[in-house]
């Protein structure tokens, strides 16, 4: 993949629900607050517990999330990982491994921070987004209740 110019960035924010009211302006203001990166299968992007400082938008391939050594879900591309910890300060909530080489785009939490105060279209659909995920996890079955 190697560095994605911004018009390939501001393409492929496009496809992402988190990012589609977005105008095609503030496609390219966010393209330039993120960076490509090729990871390798069984790379670590979050660790359960660890701090983080970066969130990632998955362009190809897929990748795990797990909780105390559980699945939780297979992600693939326009999936975002690591935003709740950038968001609260908080200690990432999961392990998401790499399942297959990974394409992403990084964006850092000061950037996130920024885009969120400046975009309120974006802010509205992670809210989205992030409510999604809540009512997903309240259907999942609980293990030992």
């Amino acid at each position: 993949m190697g560095r994605w110019g911004r018009a390939r960035t501001a393409d492929l924010l496009a496809r992402i629900p988190l990012f589609s009211t977005c105008s095609r302006r503030q496609l390219h203001q966010i393209a330039a607050l993120t960076a490509s990166e090729e990871l390798r299968a069984g790379t670590i992007l979050t660790r359960e517990g660890a701090s983080g400082g970066i969130a990632y938008i998955l362009a190809s391939g897929r990748a795990e999330v797990e909780r105390h050594g559980r699945r939780l879900a297979v992600l693939g591309p326009g999936d975002v990982v690591g935003e709740l910890s950038l968001i609260d300060g908080q200690p990432r909530s999961a392990t998401v491994r790499a399942l297959t080489d990974l394409e992403v785009l990084q964006i850092d939490r000061r950037d996130l921070s920024r885009l969120l105060q400046s975009t309120p279209g974006v802010r509205r659909n992670l809210l989205a987004v992030l409510a999604a995920r809540i009512r997903h996890a309240d259907r999942l079955p609980t293990a030992g209740l």
